[in-house]
């Protein structure tokens, strides 16, 4: 795999420094865990490293920008407990910070008798949430009245449900307030264009120095890191969070045994502006009816916050090459070009739902990398999130609503650390009220 041929490459370090907290990765849910552990648990330091040299250049800043609901996602899922939970702060923070974002709502919309008792199951599954009862409200409404709200809407639409608490934020903006706010807080920062090479435990963390309190001075984990001008370092991490996304998989199976490390699947998904007929009374977000097993929410219509139209994301399996072990591990980061082959079949997509689009208003505009636990043959999983090994924090396949739940994730990041890394309990309970169940007044 990718993580041998990188240990192979980079010779061990001792480190020349230390840190208490290191979130590997800068993307929204990375800057949100570094935001919360410098303002919550302040006597400690907290840094976030990125391969960048801007942060949300990866999946937050290439998806629809969308403050989900928490609609489709099973009942007991971290997924529909941190989007509910995360869409509720967001919007708060939003609020409260000036970031600019509008509750635009949105219609999901059958255009056949199959989709439509799909899109009944949805409406119950939603409606009998239990977290709590009511937190995800949605209206299931007729053909007829779903024409009304948006005229430009199939005749074939026989029903929609009307999520009145969708929206789009910028998220741009949003990366860069929480950033502010991390780094004012003295002992945090944000370190660009360094990308982690390889990942140790300390001397004294291998010999199991290091309990669950994970506060013995020495213990940790030793991460090299290396920078744009090709020059290698190390530092002792108490505590890492491994928030890299697209990368996670490389950094943490560093650490693991050979038979308990894990892939990751890229999914990509392109999407097209629009500007042409066929739109001009769009309020909405507009999705299809989701089709099961597909790896999305199927080509759905969003705006920016200037109203400027696209659709997207399509469904397109990335396949890693087979000299992997011995190439370049990000080999999706060639892939950021917006497939224009999919033309055809986005098109086709949106005409089923409004059909008075034209196939040449379509341009390529953009496209995302979304990392999945499973391949396109398996059931979709959920959020992984775990502290897997003495200090190390570990996120994978926090792919959408990874943006609507930031807020939520960095808070159950830090009950996490308070509760197994420090072993200090979950504090004052001004951030943290309950396992599971978060103050919204943080924010």
């Amino acid at each position: 795999m990718a993580a041998a041929a990188l240990r192979r490459k980079y010779a061990y370090l001792p480190p020349e420094s230390s840190v208490d907290f290191l979130c590997i990765g800068a993307g929204v849910v990375g800057i949100a865990i570094g935001r919360q552990l410098s303002k919550s648990i302040a006597d400690k330091t907290t840094f976030v490293i990125e391969r960048n040299s801007l942060p949300g250049q990866e999946t937050s800043s290439r998806n629809s920008e969308v403050i989900h609901a928490g609609i489709y996602y099973p009942k007991d899922s971290l997924k529909t407990l941190l989007c509910v939970q995360g869409r509720k702060l967001l919007y708060s923070y939003c609020q409260k910070n000036d970031i600019p974002h509008r509750k635009t709502q949105k219609l999901i919309v059958a255009t056949s008798d199959s989709q439509k008792k799909h899109l009944e199951q949805l409406y119950a599954h939603a409606t009998n949430l239990p977290r709590p009862p009511g937190s995800v409200p949605v209206h299931l409404i007729s053909g007829k009245e779903a024409k009304s709200l948006e005229p430009d809407l199939s005749d074939d639409v026989s029903a929609a449900l009307l999520s009145p608490e969708t929206g789009i934020v910028d998220a741009h903006s949003l990366i860069e307030r929480m950033e502010t706010e991390m780094t004012e807080q003295g002992d945090a920062g944000v370190v660009y264009g360094t990308k982690v090479v390889r990942v140790d435990a300390s001397e004294d963390t291998g010999r199991g120095a290091r309990g669950k309190r994970g506060d013995s001075g020495n213990a940790g984990w030793v991460v090299q890191t290396e920078n744009e001008s090709g020059e290698r370092a190390a530092i002792l991490a108490r505590c890492v969070i491994n928030s890299a996304g697209l990368n996670a998989h490389n950094i943490v199976n560093q650490i693991l045994p050979e038979d308990q490390q894990r892939p990751l699947y890229f999914c990509k998904g392109s999407y097209f502006g629009y500007r042409g007929p066929g739109v001009s009374h769009i309020k909405h977000l507009i999705y299809p009816c989701p089709e099961p097993g597909l790896a999305g929410l199927g080509t759905h219509l969003t705006m920016n916050l200037a109203n400027e139209i696209r659709f997207g994301p399509d469904v397109e399996w990335l396949k890693p090459p087979a000299n992997l072990d011995e190439g370049d591990p990000d080999f999706w980061a060639k892939m950021l070009e917006p497939n224009e082959s999919r033309h055809g079949e986005v098109f086709d997509a949106v005409k089923r739902y409004l059909p008075g689009v034209d196939r040449a208003g379509f341009t390529p505009d953009y496209s995302g990398i979304r990392p999945k636990l499973a391949p396109n043959s398996k059931t979709p999983e959920d959020f992984s999130i775990k502290h897997i090994a003495p200090g190390f924090i570990n996120l994978m396949g926090i792919e959408s609503p990874g943006l609507t739940s930031s807020l939520a994730i960095a808070a159950h990041v830090e009950q996490v650390i308070r509760k197994e890394v420090l072993g200090i309990g979950i504090g004052s309970g001004r951030n943290i009220s309950a396992v599971g169940n978060i103050d919204e007044d943080w924010a």
